[in-house]
């Protein structure tokens, strides 16, 4: 159970705040294409590099992101991720064209994916004796920021324009710094440098937990984009289709909930990835060959499936010793993972068009969950990445700075 002190219970308020930030900008265009395409002459090439532009910043920006933290302090650099969020998300839509349009919104989702890499070593910092919980409770506000904006962005620019419902979200940004401004004056990264770079990627478990993520991204992304075609080919209305898509969102907010605060109890969580993945599985085969016949079954089993994410996350932190580290593995996971998700729509698409039906291309996610099973193996051993490191007598950066193997709290 969570009992922070009071400045403990302001940094938990300032991560569950960034943690509805980190979604947001993302999901909030989609309802208001149509006004976009009316008012900036957005056509469906452009709306095809939006897609991307997420899992392209967050891989690219989010591999970067370990330096910056390490230079500035996790703190002030999570702050200036907000900034650069806020600035896309006020600006964006001001935007004249196109081309800017979609170059701010690379600014927005910028400051986004710095944000994904910075919280879990933030929760190893400020809360190591409660990684499951608070872990729990911020992928938990990840999910909400995600399902919010779909759901009031359209409302909202019925009132007041599109314009106006799309920099609002900047504005939850912009108070996300507010309980973050009392840890600057003490924030460094000086901490981080003294525990030295960690060669994560000299790690098989770092490789592990990247496959593992990565995988899980690839399927979910694929999976938000096709589901609804799949199901209408079956011969379910536009309408169903929609539904049982918001259906594979939600049903893994119950599970984000509880999910993180078992695997934590768990020396090794291996057989709670093989859960998930047989519900991965289930709901694959269902789909690929009886969709119509109990799409809401097929759809849930499916959606369990991405419970791999939380795991994940939680694991960044309990397989790493020091902050250096969870910062190091949270950039590698997180960068290079989403590089590999970013594939997964398109590889899907190519595949239904060179079969015309979906059963390889479902096969293909099948295969995918394959390999989360063998990263998994990998990435759950009990251990850390640093002791890793150092019983391979590879425990050294690329300064042939060996890292300390105790973490570090405020």
């Amino acid at each position: 159970m969570l009992a922070p002190r009071r400045p403990q219970l302001l940094v938990l308020v300032g991560i569950v705040l960034v943690a509805l930030t980190l979604r947001s900008a993302a999901t909030a265009v989609s309802p208001l294409l149509e006004q976009l395409r009316a008012d900036l002459d957005i056509g469906t090439t452009a709306v095809g590099v939006l897609g991307l532009l997420a899992p392209a910043c967050f891989a690219g920006v989010g591999a970067l992101t370990p330096a910056l933290g390490r230079r500035l302090g996790l703190e002030r650099a999570l702050v200036l991720s907000l900034f650069v969020t806020v600035v896309g998300s006020l600006t964006r839509p001001l935007a004249p064209s196109t081309t800017a349009f979609l170059l701010l919104s690379a600014v927005t989702l910028s400051g986004m994916a710095a944000g994904n890499v910075l919280l879990p070593p933030l929760v190893k910092r400020y809360f190591p004796g409660q990684i499951g919980p608070v872990t729990s409770l911020y992928v938990v506000m990840i999910a909400a920021g995600a399902a919010l904006p779909p759901y009031l962005a359209a409302p909202v620019a019925d009132s007041i324009g599109w314009r106006l419902s799309l920099a609002s979200w900047g504005l939850v940004a912009l108070v996300a710094v507010l309980p973050w401004l009392p840890r600057l004056p003490a924030a460094s990264g000086v901490g981080m440098i003294a525990q030295g770079r960690v060669a994560v990627l000299r790690s098989r478990r770092a490789w592990g937990l990247t496959v593992m993520f990565g995988m899980t991204a690839l399927n979910v992304y694929a999976l938000f984009v096709w589901l609804p075609p799949i199901l209408i080919d079956a011969g379910l209305s536009v309408d169903r289709a929609g539904g049982l898509l918001g259906l594979y969102a939600g049903t893994g907010i119950p599970a984000s909930i509880v999910v993180p605060l078992i695997a934590a109890r768990m020396r090794n969580p291996f057989p709670l990835v093989v859960l998930f993945t047989a519900f991965f599985g289930i709901g694959y085969a269902g789909l690929a060959f009886a969709p119509a016949a109990h799409p809401a079954l097929w759809v849930v089993l499916a959606g369990l499936g991405p419970s791999t994410f939380p795991i994940s996350i939680t694991m960044i932190n309990l397989r790493t010793t020091t902050e250096s580290g969870s910062s190091s593995l949270s950039g590698m996971v997180q960068g290079i993972g989403y590089a590999v998700a970013g594939v997964g729509p398109l590889a899907f698409g190519l595949l239904h068009d060179a079969t015309d039906a979906w059963t390889a291309s479902l096969g293909l996610l099948s295969g995918t969950v394959g390999l989360m099973l063998v990263g998994a193996w990998f990435a759950c051993r009990p251990g850390t990445v640093e002791q890793e490191l150092t019983d391979r007598g590879l425990a050294v950066d690329d300064h042939g700075v060996a890292p300390v193997l105790t973490g570090q709290t405020p």
